[in-house]
């Protein structure tokens, strides 16, 4: 999931042509952001990496502005790759803050999903990780990755082995490929916002939400919801089983210094509750 809010305000958006990408390829500019996935209490279970463009002149600027020109000049994967280069670095520094599992998840692009050295970035990017608790997923999108059930079942497989989890993102608003879902072992259903903002007005939707849970439980998945904006939204997904969720009511994305720093509160919160 990319949120496609914007991350502050910015100047008029800058030349995206292949030369001003390539230059803001080689200078780093496109950073990660993470965003707490929280589980059913408000606890933090993980994050999504999302990229950010930090651009000197038109500030921070957010996915939608700039993420399908990356695509359509061929560079998104290699964004993608520096991107998660820079998470590596900065858990490196990070404080002690980890005591159990926690997921970080990112966006595949098509581009990486079909090619052969997916897996293989993600277990040298797993070895230099300083902390064991640390677990990648890998967010497939519904649209815009179009796998065959042979790709999908090999690359489902290779994830398996390596030890890396497959979430199946926007899941229902795509082209619904239900095949994932007998390819190999999938550990997330992330349920798309769009659900979860029509459901106040439109009771068809919590049914659906509900039999999406029900479907994830028969494949021993577990369900996020995106895109939580309110504490009654979050409630009454609890209520329908969803066990994870991700929105601005608890957090926006946060530069990688400010979310360690937040991380770092909550400990000292909860150990002095």
């Amino acid at each position: 999931m990319h949120a496609p809010a914007h991350c502050g305000r910015s100047a008029a958006v800058p030349p995206m042509d292949r030369r001003h990408l390539l230059l803001a390829l080689r200078r780093r500019e496109f950073q990660p952001f993470l965003q707490p996935i929280v589980g059913e209490e408000g606890d933090w279970q993980g994050a999504e990496i999302l990229m950010r463009w930090q651009h000197p002149h038109a500030g921070v600027l957010a996915p939608a502005i700039f993420l399908e020109r990356l695509s359509e000049e061929g560079l998104l994967a290699a964004s993608t790759r520096q991107m998660l280069q820079q998470v590596r670095t900065a858990w490196d520094s990070a404080p002690a803050c980890l005591r159990q599992p926690f997921v970080l998840s990112f966006n595949a692009c098509g581009e990486q999903l079909q090619g052969e050295s997916l897996v293989a970035q993600c277990q040298a990017l797993l070895r230099r990780l300083p902390w064991p608790q640390l677990q990648l997923m890998i967010e497939m999108p519904e649209r815009g990755a179009d796998l065959g059930p042979e790709r999908c079942r090999r690359l489902f497989a290779q994830c398996e082995r390596a030890d890396i989890a497959i979430a199946l993102d926007d899941f229902g608003i795509g082209d619904a490929r239900l095949h994932q879902l007998a390819c190999g072992r999938v550990s997330c259903l992330k349920l798309d916002r769009s659900f979860v903002a029509a459901m106040q007005g439109n009771s068809l939707y919590s049914r659906l939400i509900e039999t999406i849970v029900s479907l994830a439980a028969e494949f021993d998945a577990t369900v996020t919801a995106e895109g939580i904006e309110t504490r009654g939204q979050w409630q009454r997904l609890r209520r329908m089983g969803v066990r994870r969720f991700q929105g601005y009511y608890f957090a926006r994305p946060l530069a990688m210094p400010e979310f360690f720093r937040q991380m770092q509160r909550r400990r000292g919160q909860a150990a002095t509750n």
